[in-house]
């Protein structure tokens, strides 16, 4: 089969932004009486609760005012409310959140479907004592007479009144609820008798005047002081409006708040540990929650010198950066190929048979699975160590982010120094273009809340016109089974699949995203049940009977605001299952074992045994090796942009190098059987309307194959595009149509893939600024029937994928182009400039049949890429 190279665009012609039209929601909310009535008592709470803090704080030595956090839970939709809230003297806007999961109650449902859970908004504003009094006036009045008219800008309080579910202080149940800390503590006091200092983060409300940062953060290290802990140190990034400090806590202190919640859990917001009570802390996490396990036992398998004697040296600048652990540079596989850059002296801590994870995804990065014997990538991989190892509680060795660093300040310095000049130092790699991020913190599932991390790296993308490759997160934790025990052994492979889809299914909750998956700028990725290894442990048992699932680790979405996530999902090595004896109730509980030496799995270069091996592999799996084989693509279609552009110079400038990147590694993405799969097995108990919006959180726009996305053949033409627009406008790219096509009734598919950085709004939960967006069925007689993704999804993040097919013989006159629209309008807040995006535009039919759709795509594309 004969290769050709990618197609470019000529200059887009501007156009008119279409218009996108929105639904009138079908809220019925209560009436005036019965939700002023409800009301009522809450507003006396929250004067109570300001009294009461009144008195509290009347003797502190920093002389700070009383304030509050205030939580309004509000039922549907309130635009602007921020505008409402600046408003009043000393009322200051912190948050917006917006949930899905509102119970019908207290006369809110929705008219159509009573049943049916409520979308709304948390708004979380700080108040001082003569604000809140102010805002129960206003409440005040409206309880009087719903019509009231309110002073200019005031208005939108009245909607609030009329939305509000619930108003309530923020108190220490929220300041550690889901956040881990507690059972951070509780496993560090059982398992360390030896450690004094028992460390946390706390993570501030993030206020925009710099006196009340300043009052806020001593006002916390006083009450931290005050109870005999350390303050480590403070981090503010006002760009993602994080406000951070590293502390410890003495080990009784942690006891009596560890013993209090042990028997009492539903009494969390009484915690009288003066630290829970602080108003100025949001959340109180426990640090250095991003961790891998050092294997105990060592790589089998030895690669030998003649497999790698071909192999050239890599040279030239580096565009993919790893930040992970520190690899075993001179591992044969590795040696000659990795940059290391150690500004912070980590190697130090480092014994060479600890060098784990990181010779495993530079390794991948490098070379892929070794199994398959592919060249390796042609630069040399950029690599800054950010854990360390440590001897964990169970007495094994773990590869984690070091405890006395913040990992959100961590990240920060690692970008900056690649770009920027600081203390006369140079920016040590400014070429990088996409940056692998294969850590997952497990004690910080996503749930509808943007971590400080995956914000750090949606500003930090867009500030550094930087692709981040993000691993969706790993769920290594017992499946349970409803199954009788020993019954699981006897499935065929066809039952035994549809009963692990199923469970796995049914425990969502569980296996969530793990932060930074959230971010929207980057790429997250997910695993596929795929490797070359063969031979496998006969009495490991195989869950699936199709590769391109994803294996049984692999965190699924949604992403936020429902996006879809991950957003494609790469080879990540087999995992299979083991059945655990001794299960209770007689049930089946499985046992997953996505690192073993042997197969399944990716085979990696390792460091062996102490001592440290330089030529040992082994085998292993899960959504890191993915991101890793993500990066590696990344590098492989850098070569082929750099290719294009030396053809054609003008029309690829480099600052759209990550851009394209991104939706290159898209585009070739494809649902394949998998979807049929999840249809057979789970459609039938499917109650979450659209089942597409359902699946695509476990396959997000599927398969990744960068062959597909970067290589053309006679049948198949692919065409970029690269432009920058502000809000209100658009371009048109004129795709030709094939006249050899014309009336023939051939089935024929049509993939459009646009990607874009946008820019964000910390505290707005729209939260994305910029949105791109183009109609794939717009004048399209070529192939209009949408496929796989959710159309409503795919314009949720900042990558659309569209695949739409047709059979039909339409007929069209030679010179008939297809028009491609891409929009953009600003989504919370305004776009201080214009917007990179990246276009890939593909058009085939099925290999074999003849019509050289390659052959007169390119004649008739203005300006041709030379073949």
């Amino acid at each position: 089969m004969a290769e050709y190279p990618l197609l470019i665009f000529h200059e887009p012609a501007h156009a008119e932004r279409a218009k996108r039209s929105g639904r009138g929601g079908k809220l019925h909310i209560p009436d005036h009486q019965r939700q002023a009535g409800r009301l009522s008592p809450q507003f006396n709470r929250l004067q109570d609760a300001m009294n009461n803090r009144r008195i509290a704080l009347q003797d502190n030595p920093i002389g700070i005012e009383p304030e509050k956090v205030l939580v309004l839970e509000t039922v549907g939709s309130i635009d602007d409310f921020f505008k409402a809230v600046r408003k009043i003297d000393g009322l200051e806007w912190l948050a917006e959140i917006e949930t899905d999961e509102i119970l019908p109650e207290h006369g809110f449902k929705d008219e159509t479907k009573p049943d049916k859970k409520l979308s709304g908004r948390f708004f979380m504003v700080m108040t001082d004592q003569l604000a809140l009094q102010q805002m129960i006036s206003l409440f005040n009045k409206w309880q009087k007479n719903r019509n009231v008219t309110f002073d200019r800008g005031l208005a939108k309080w009245k909607d609030t009144f009329n939305h509000l579910k619930e108003i309530r202080t923020w108190d220490a149940r929220d300041r550690i609820q889901e956040t881990g800390v507690i059972e951070d503590w509780e496993e560090r006091l059982k398992f360390d008798q030896e450690q004094e200092d028992i460390p946390f983060e706390a993570e501030l409300w993030f206020r925009t005047r710099l006196d009340r940062q300043q009052q806020a953060d001593e006002y916390i290290q006083e009450v931290i002081r005050t109870l005999g802990g350390k303050v480590m140190k403070p981090c503010i990034i006002p760009e993602i409006a994080y406000h951070g400090i590293l502390a410890t806590i003495p080990r009784d202190r942690a006891q009596e708040t560890v013993s209090y919640l042990k028997q009492s859990p539903e009494a969390a917001q009484y915690i009288q540990n003066p630290l829970f009570m602080c108003d100025q802390i949001m959340y109180i996490r426990p640090t250095g929650q991003c961790a891998v396990p050092i294997p105990e036992d060592a790589g089998t398998d030895i690669y030998t010198h003649q497999e790698t004697q071909h192999h050239e040296t890599p040279t030239g600048d580096p565009v993919v950066a790893l930040f992970d652990g520190l690899p075993l540079t001179g591992h044969q596989l590795l040696d000659n190929r990795i940059i290391l850059d150690d500004p912070d002296g980590y190697e130090s801590s480092y014994l060479a048979n600890q060098r784990s994870h990181g010779t495993h995804m530079a390794s991948l990065i490098c070379h892929g699975d070794l199994n398959e014997r592919s060249k390796p990538i042609q630069r040399p991989l950029y690599v800054r160590p950010i854990m360390k190892p440590i001897r964990g509680f169970n007495n094994q060795f773990k590869e984690t982010i070091p405890e006395d660093v913040l990992l959100t300040d961590l990240i920060h310095r690692c970008v900056r120094r690649l770009y920027e000049t600081e203390n006369d130092q140079q920016p040590v790699a400014p070429n990088i273009r996409a940056i692998n991020l294969s850590i997952g913190d497990p004690r910080r599932p996503f749930y509808r809340e943007m971590s400080p991390l995956a914000r750090l790296i949606d500003w930090l993308s867009y500030k550094y016109n930087v692709l981040f490759l993000v691993s969706a997160g790993n769920h290594t934790h017992d499946i349970k089974s409803e199954i009788p025990r020993g019954h699981f052994s006897t499935l065929n492979p066809e039952q035994r699949e549809k009963h692990i889809i199923q469970t796995i299914a049914k425990d969502t909750r569980n296996r969530r995203l793990l932060s930074p998956a959230e971010t929207v700028n980057g790429l997250t990725i997910g695993a596929t049940h795929e490797d070359a290894s063969t031979n496998p442990y006969p009495s490991l048992l195989n869950p699936f009977t199709k590769s391109e699932l994803p294996n049984a680790i692999s965190a699924h979405g949604p992403g936020y605001r429902r996006s879809i996530k991950p957003d494609i999902v790469l080879p990540g090595g087999q995992v299979f299952l083991n059945e655990k004896l001794g299960s209770v109730h007689n049930k089946t509980t499985l046992t997953v074992q996505p690192d073993y030496p042997r197969p399944p799995g990716q085979r990696v270069a390792d460091p062996g045994t102490p001592g440290g091996v330089l030529d040992s592999t082994r085998h292993n799996a899960g959504t890191s090796n993915a991101t890793a084989i993500a990066s590696r693509s990344a590098s492989l279609i850098y070569e082929i942009i750099e290719q294009l552009r030396a053809d054609a110079p003008t029309r690829l400038p480099p600052e759209y190098d990550a851009v394209l990147l991104k939706t290159l590694l898209v585009h070739g993405s494809d649902w394949s059987d998998a979807f049929q799969v999840y249809e057979s097995v789970l459609s039938n108990n499917h109650n979450r309307g659209n089942f597409k919006d359902y699946v695509g959180r476990f396959l997000g726009y599927g398969l990744a194959d960068t062959d597909k996305a970067t290589v053309c053949t006679d049948q198949r033409a692919t065409v970029l595009g690269v432009g920058k627009l502000n809000d209100g406008e658009a371009h048109e790219y004129s795709l030709p149509l094939p006249p050899s096509l014309s009336a023939k009734a051939e089935n024929r598919r049509l993939v459009i893939t646009l990607s874009w950085f946008t820019p964000i709004s910390r505290n707005n939960q729209k939260y994305r600024v910029a949105h791109l967006w183009f109609d794939p069925k717009r004048d399209n007689v070529i192939a209009s029937d949408r496929m796989q993704a959710d159309y409503r999804t795919v314009l949720r993040g900042t990558v659309q994928h569209e695949v739409l097919e047709g059979d039909k013989a339409q007929p069209f006159q030679d010179g008939k182009d297809l028009m491609i629209k891409i929009n953009c309008r600003s989504d919370a807040g305004d776009i201080a400039k214009p917007i990179a995006y990246a276009l890939a535009v593909t058009l085939q039919v099925k290999e074999g049949i003849d019509i050289p759709i390659y052959q007169e795509i390119r004649e008739r594309i203005q300006i041709p890429v030379p073949v």
